[in-house]
């Protein structure tokens, strides 16, 4: 056995340990340990705050904002506050349209990233819980009563939701509605871990003391959602998760504007695991230091070099190929069939295996945020996500080695 294949062999082992882990701690603490009943008693719900930063959304606010103004909570409990980032486009004037009509409050500053703009409307609201809602996305009715009612518990510092792909066309729409369909599923089994480390910018909502105490939004590589939860656990605060509450997100509609968003996304992320590298292996973390961070890094590591084996050895076979042909030219292919000579080899075995477990952790997920557990996205992203996600990767991973930075846009 050479080394690129003992490689192999470890990355497919930590790849189903990975997902046989996830499935028995799922099933395990059964589907109803993570729900919470809601209340509609205005009395007794808290004030919440909903932000909404913008940046050149002047296509999409306005559904952002309708959505927030349909929610199912008491009006005299919730506030919405809408930051123009310094948007060049007529974002503003559509901001200024709902601030007539609605009660809702705007704020108007320079451009200074996503991070100054939850900062800026932190000083403005004394609401008890403070959330945010990206403005290309747009939340269910009954969203909010779903999370609030997780804040009863005196230790839970943050709540995530489910974020579903809105109106996927294309095949690059329809991979990522399969792959958010995962991450619903891995999002919520991390919650029952206590080992989530991103609270995505569509609707996670935040205990107002938990802020206060551990500081700001930080421009944090770009990736600020997940810096804020990864500084959160670093400070022993209790993140979890909403699968019922859903949300919906405009997802990149071409492979050049996904490679550019899930660039920045893998650099953040690297980024910020080298400034809490403290975190890693370190058992006071639990599961999270132990297990979740680790494991992520070296599946990002496994997924290029698995990506570079394939590719080498593609090559290698074109290259047999072309010596074959100048050497004896054209033949026939000899097309047989023998179930003798079928390919039962390890690699492949475990990887089928892997594959079909992917297939019911997606299910799984899908269930979670009440659709059909099977859908015609699912069989794409197995077709699909394995042969473009080493792509961004190697390119989060170049940046990161070179120092160059990424931007949002």
């Amino acid at each position: 056995m050479d080394a690129a294949q003992a490689v192999m062999y470890f990355m497919l082992f930590i790849s189903l340990y990975f997902e046989v882990f996830l499935l028995i701690t799922f099933f395990e603490q059964g589907p109803s340990d993570n729900e919470v009943s809601t209340r509609k008693n205005n009395v007794a719900l808290p004030s919440v705050a909903v932000i909404v930063p913008c940046f050149n959304e002047e296509t999409t606010v306005a559904s952002t904002l309708n959505s927030l103004l349909a929610l199912d909570y008491p009006k005299d409990k919730l506030e919405i506050i809408a930051v123009n980032d310094g948007s060049t486009d007529t974002t503003l004037a559509v901001l200024r349209e709902f601030e007539q009509r609605y009660a809702i409050r705007i704020i108007d500053k320079e451009n200074g990233g996503k991070h100054s703009a939850m900062n800026e409307a932190l000083k403005i609201t004394n609401s008890e819980f403070v959330g945010c809602l990206d403005a290309d996305s747009f939340v269910e009715p009954e969203a909010l009563l779903y999370i609030v009612a997780h804040f009863e518990d005196e230790r839970v510092a943050a709540v995530t939701p489910s974020i579903k792909i809105h109106n996927a066309k294309g095949l690059i729409q329809t991979m990522q509605k399969a792959e958010y369909g995962l991450a619903i599923f891995v999002r919520n089994v991390f919650a029952r871990m206590d080992a989530l480390f991103i609270t995505p910018g569509p609707f996670s909502f935040f205990r107002r003391s938990a802020i206060e105490e551990v500081g700001p939004w930080r421009h944090a590589h770009s990736t600020e959602d997940l810096e804020m939860c990864m500084r959160l656990q670093k400070h022993h605060k209790k993140v979890t998760n909403e699968p019922r509450a859903v949300v919906y997100t405009t997802a990149p509609n071409t492979l050049p504007q996904l490679h550019k968003q899930r660039v920045r996304w893998t650099y953040g992320f690297i980024k910020n695991a080298i400034d809490y590298y403290y975190m890693f292996f370190n058992p006071s973390y639990g599961t999270l230091g132990l297990f979740v961070l680790p494991v992520s890094v070296i599946s990002l590591i496994g997924a290029i070099f698995l990506f570079s084996t394939i590719v080498w050895n593609v090559l290698v076979r074109v290259a047999q190929e072309i010596v074959r042909f100048q050497t004896v030219g054209l033949a026939a292919p000899s097309i047989q069939f023998d179930f003798f000579y079928i390919n039962t080899s390890v690699i492949l075995t475990m990887t089928l295996v892997l594959l079909t477990l992917t297939f019911v952790l997606m299910g799984l997920g899908k269930r979670l945020a009440r659709d059909s557990f099977i859908s015609s996205d699912m069989p794409i992203y197995l077709a699909l996500y394995g042969f473009v996600t080493p792509l961004w990767l190697t390119a989060a991973l170049y940046k990161t080695i070179t120092s160059n930075s990424v931007k949002w846009r």
